[in-house]
């Protein structure tokens, strides 16, 4: 149960406000409201004003002493790459600087690839990645890392059909199929048969996938490895598929874009983006091990964590390569509600910090991460941590170093 619901409320008002002025600000893709632009920006401008004092007031007077540090932290911390986890990081750069007002986070949404080549250039201070590295990744680093799970999403199938909103039915098979070429109208006899009802169009179906690095078209192509033989030997899976066919796009936010342009497409999409725009994109259900097709939401999310994440992870600072809740839950029957295509979202760092600066706002913004974030994204299909793997986290945080000094301390990591 959450313990702060009035701050769980607080991050999900902050968290879609500003992703969305921040979407249009970034990549002017989606259609806006007819209400006047003046009207939207006062409005958005007030709302984000009163969210800034009651996130200080929530944070300063709720835990314990947790703001303590406000006056001593300062600087800047660079992080880079995924765009799945873009809009929940929008949410938390904006409420850890209420937290930590002399530390300004720089989040570039470049896509997971990105954001771990700029790791190893030593360019940014944190890489995101929705993949776990490869091994020719880790080979590539300059020194040892650390991998910090934090958070945990969804990728579904999105499309634009005339007329057709969510829930229409697919398996992994038939995804793989369309993703292969092999279905290329939207009427075909495999789609029908999983779509009773539906009266689906004759017409051909337009494949839309990234074009830059992606952990989300890992996730995605994780999936469809484990669905399809042809796919598996074919294609594989990697943040750099090489697609059969279809239209590439920059980003989550790009694909998001091209869809909704594109009458009669389908894609891969991380969930928030859709879920932020209802009247735009529409998603699909999957079906799971046990036969059941499901809607991706919160709890089917979280049923998939429970049932991939609970054991058997590595330590922070070992590989993670082979880490897969997709994999996990591939033919696990016993978990009726498990949304197939669940995956862990990373923030990854360095074990060893060349500034002692640099190295108190990344172990400072991972533990408040980890520990008092959780709650920012429940609205847009982010689910929280499970125990174990908070845990698991927290060890890790704690073994980043100084001088071969560990850099938490009481105020940096709180109830440490």
């Amino acid at each position: 149960m959450n313990k702060f619901p009035c701050e769980q409320r607080l991050f999900q008002m902050i968290g879609f406000l500003r992703h969305q002025r921040l979407i249009s600000d970034k990549r002017n893709i989606w259609t806006r409201s007819a209400v006047t632009t003046p009207v939207i920006a006062t409005a958005v401008v007030a709302v984000l004003v009163v969210a800034s004092v009651g996130a200080y007031v929530v944070f300063s007077s709720g835990r314990g002493g947790s703001a303590s540090p406000t006056s001593s932290l300062s600087g800047t911390l660079n992080v880079a790459g995924s765009t799945l986890v873009f809009p929940l990081m929008n949410s938390w750069t904006f409420a850890y600087h209420q937290v930590y007002p002399g530390v300004t986070v720089n989040y570039n949404s470049i896509g997971s690839g990105g954001g771990i080549a700029q790791l190893t250039a030593r360019t940014v201070d944190i890489g995101a990645s929705d993949a776990p590295l490869s091994a020719s990744q880790y080979a590539s680093l300059p020194a040892t890392v650390v991998t910090v799970p934090e958070s945990i999403s969804a990728v579904v199938p999105a499309y634009n059909l005339p007329g057709i909103k969510n829930g229409l039915n697919f398996t992994g098979d038939v995804l793989a199929r369309i993703f292969l070429g092999n279905i290329t109208n939207w009427d075909d006899p495999s789609l029908v048969a999983l779509n009773p009802g539906v009266t689906l169009p004759n017409h051909a179906i337009t494949v839309v996938h990234r074009s830059d690095g992606s952990g989300t078209m890992f996730a995605f192509t994780n999936y469809l490895s484990d669905s399809n033989a042809q796919w598996r030997t074919r294609v594989g899976y990697s943040i750099t598929p090489n697609w059969p066919t279809g239209i590439g796009c920059k980003g989550n936010e790009g694909v998001a874009g091209c869809i909704e342009n594109t009458q009669y497409s389908i894609g891969p999409l991380e969930i928030a983006y859709a879920i932020e725009n209802p009247s735009l994109i529409s998603y699909g259900a999957v079906r799971n091990a046990a036969g059941h097709f499901i809607l991706a939401n919160e709890s089917n999310i979280a049923a998939a964590a429970a049932a991939g994440a609970s054991a058997g992870l590595p330590s922070g600072d070992a590989p993670w390569t082979g880490v897969s809740i997709i994999n996990n839950i591939y033919n696990d029957t016993s978990a009726p509600t498990a949304y197939p295509i669940t995956t862990f979202t990373y923030l990854i760092a360095y074990e060893k910090q060349s500034s002692q600066t640099q190295g108190r706002l990344v172990v400072s913004f991972l533990w408040w991460v980890v520990n008092d974030g959780q709650q920012a994204g429940v609205s847009l299909g982010y689910v929280p941590l499970p125990s174990n793997v908070v845990a698991l986290d927290d060890n890790t945080i704690k073994s980043i170093t100084y001088n071969g000094v560990p850099i938490c301390t009481q105020s940096l990591c709180p109830s440490s």
